[in-house]
């Protein structure tokens, strides 16, 4: 079965008034900085948005060197994106002037409306009905925003001192989830292209989201911490149109225990199914499972840069044989294969190796190296690992070195990295002794470079996992 993607032109055109509008109003702005309504305004100028900010706040004149506004009738235009802010009992009303006045997309922070009747559920379903007949889109309540960074939009309380832009998109019904994965991605110097955190999705789903990144020219992964589809026809043909447009679709779904299953329903009102269902889905639809928040972040960068692997087979080379050890148990957990090496293979390394050193896989070369060999190592090894026929990908383990040889290494990862993608072979580096804190010119590097660089080998070796699954999912293709 195949989307029609002329049905979903009008949807994806509202959204784009949500993540690109020309002009916001932040409806409740504060100036009180111990308030997350003081931290929009704030936010929205240091990251540079270029459209018009209108603050909206009848108690106030100005709020961070902007005009305020004491109401949404007395703005010079109607903005495009609407930012509600206010305690609950005043949301409903909002929503309904915005709708009346022509603003396109609405963004609800406030954790609940509260409404007017005995039947909540009547009149929510009533007001989005008339939001959508009047063309616009609600993201939220309970929500912390929306965040594109190609156009400058920051329409969320998140605050960071330099976000980076990128090639990911998240989608995450947890705002404090969202927050987690952005701040450990941008510390590992690598981009988003958009972030939305869809809260309880009232109107706007997960899967509307996925839709609109699957189509989104700036994104390249779509990145999903889901606690639970609300409707899931709707979730399978979103991931079949993400998949449709070669946008790799990681989810996170939690859910497995009756504990965190009730959790889901409180958080965001959403039902969680059986996650068994989910799994089997995951596989039909060609979804990249993450197990942990950590994989959340660290397969797109594989799923991003790297080119899709001819099958599972992985070669291994590390500078330490107990790495080399890790890696092999982790493949082997994983369920990737660590083939023999071809015979040509093992007579060219034998001609690099010392005499007792073995041409096996995995491959110690703790042997060879000081820190004036690695370069040299890395360059001479590397190409004859990956021109074997019976590796389809190669992990190459650097442990503990001097800053310089660091540096050294990275650049000659980045020329074996241009071997692997004209073999189109994956190339996975792993530096086990570094941090984002006290390696960031390097982790900077890596990422212009666009080779990611993984700092344990149980994320490497997952990431060798997605891209095998997701090539398997490509080559077979879904079932109709």
């Amino acid at each position: 079965m195949r989307i029609s993607l002329a049905a979903t032109s009008k949807q994806l055109s509202a959204l784009d008034f949500l993540f690109k509008p020309d002009s916001i109003a932040v409806i409740g702005a504060s100036h009180d900085p111990e308030k997350f309504s003081g931290w929009i305004l704030p936010g929205m100028l240091q990251v540079g948005y270029k459209g018009r900010i209108y603050p909206i706040n009848p108690k106030r004149s100005e709020i961070s060197g902007l005009k305020c506004y004491a109401s949404l009738s007395s703005l010079p235009e109607v903005p495009k994106l609407a930012l509600i802010t206010i305690p609950g009992a005043g949301v409903k009303q909002i929503l309904s002037d915005c709708i009346k006045a022509g603003v396109k997309a609405s963004i609800i922070i406030t954790s609940e409306i509260q409404y007017e009747t005995s039947d909540p559920n009547k009149e929510r379903i009533e007001l989005v009905g008339e939001a959508r007949r009047n063309g616009m889109r609600i993201c939220g309540p309970n929500c912390e925003g929306v965040i594109y960074l190609k156009t400058g939009t920051w329409a969320t309380f998140l605050s960071h001192p330099s976000p980076l832009q990128g090639e990911i998109a998240f989608v995450t019904q947890s705002g404090g989830v969202g927050e987690f994965v952005l701040h450990k991605l941008w510390e590992r110097q690598v981009g988003a292209s958009g972030w939305v955190s869809s809260g309880n999705e009232m109107d706007l789903q997960v899967a509307d989201y996925i839709e609109y990144f699957a189509k989104d020219d700036e994104t390249k992964v779509i990145s999903v911490f889901l606690e639970a589809a609300r409707d899931g026809p709707k979730f399978i043909r979103a991931a079949r149109l993400a998949f449709e447009e070669q946008k790799p679709l990681v989810i996170l779904k939690v859910g497995r225990s009756e504990r965190a299953r009730k959790t889901a329903l409180t958080h965001t009102g959403a039902i969680a199914g059986r996650f068994g269902v989910y799994m089997g889905l995951f596989r039909q639809l060609g979804i990249v499972r993450a197990r942990n928040l950590q994989e959340l972040i660290e397969l797109p960068l594989a799923l991003v840069w790297e080119p899709l692997p001819a099958g599972n087979r992985v070669g291994i080379v590390a500078d330490s044989g107990g790495m080399a050890a890790l890696f092999a148990d982790q493949v082997s957990q994983e369920g990737l294969s660590i083939p023999d090496l071809e015979e040509q293979t093992r007579a060219r390394l034998a001609e690099v190796l010392p005499s007792k050193a073995k041409a096996t896989n995995p491959l110690d070369i703790t042997a060879l190296v000081g820190p004036k060999e690695i370069v040299g190592i890395l360059e001479s090894i590397g190409p004859i690992m990956l021109n074997d026929k019976t590796c389809d990908m190669l992990i190459l383990g650097v442990s503990y070195w001097p800053r310089t040889v660091f540096f050294e290494a990275l650049e000659a990862l980045g020329r074996l990295y241009k071997i692997a993608n004209e073999l189109g072979k994956p190339l996975i580096p792993v530096f086990t002794a570094i941090t984002p804190t006290t390696h960031s010119n390097l982790l900077s590097r890596a990422a212009e470079l666009k080779l990611p660089i993984y700092l344990t080998p149980e994320t490497a070796v997952a990431s060798a996992r997605a891209l095998a699954e997701y090539s398997e999912a490509r080559r077979e293709g879904l079932d109709s």
